[in-house]
């Protein structure tokens, strides 16, 4: 395995947060293959009904958005990224989708969504928890654009396998499963069911370990 400067290191952990310009593509192909399977069972577990509303934060180059506009019919799909770059390609690659209505991407922070109150019955976000800076404000802006009811579900890695990757010790923020759920619970998310699943083994600086993800499915909670 090639082995990196910290300067590098420290390169792709900011590349991991907002992808761009020419290593940002690099880094998101990177991370279609290496998250395949959290993308899957985190979309599977999205459990999508016919005619839902779906909004992902962080869909990177939105390669999975085909997985879950085929989940259901008549399924509305809106994704926003930090990156520009990312939105750019996330239209480039799912024309069709944009052409036909069915798909809208915007760029956007998360504490500040483009969407109408309470118009999405599931919001979902795949390995961004990590880089939340204002956990209330971005869980306060996920309750104003989810129905009553609708279901926010949040996929990561758990602290004890994020720290087994070198670049994670720049700027990333680690949560246990317990740590993520309260989290939702404090902010008005009622969890509903927490998935655990472990991955093909990987080696990183010489040692290989097998790594894990959680799906942590809630429930908005507001009265």
């Amino acid at each position: 395995m090639m082995d990196f400067t910290e300067e590098e290191y420290k390169e792709i952990a900011a590349q991991l947060r907002k992808p761009e310009g020419e290593f940002g593509e690099i880094v998101a192909e990177k991370m279609n293959d290496g998250n395949l399977l959290m993308n899957k069972n985190t979309i599977k577990a999205l459990d999508i009904s016919e005619g839902e509303s779906i909004l992902e934060i962080g869909m990177g180059n939105g390669f999975f958005v085909k997985d879950i506009l085929s989940s259901a019919n008549n399924v509305k799909y809106i994704g926003c990224d930090y990156s520009e770059d990312m939105v750019r390609l996330s239209e480039n690659v799912n024309q069709a989708f944009l052409a036909d209505g069915s798909a809208l991407f915007f760029h956007s922070t998360a504490n500040k969504l483009p969407v109408e109150n309470h118009t999405v019955d599931t919001l979902f976000t795949v390995n961004t928890l990590y880089f939340w800076e204002d956990h209330s404000a971005i869980l306060s802006e996920f309750k104003r654009v989810l129905t009553r009811k609708g279901r926010l579900v949040i996929a990561l890695r758990p602290a004890e396998v994020m720290e087994l990757y070198p670049p994670t010790k720049y700027n990333f923020d680690f949560y246990t499963k317990q740590e993520a759920a309260e989290l939702m619970e404090k902010h008005g998310f009622k969890i509903t069911e927490i998935q655990e699943f472990e991955e093909p083994p990987v080696e990183r600086e010489g040692k290989s370990f097998n790594p894990k993800h959680l799906v942590l499915i809630s429930e908005n909670n507001t009265a």
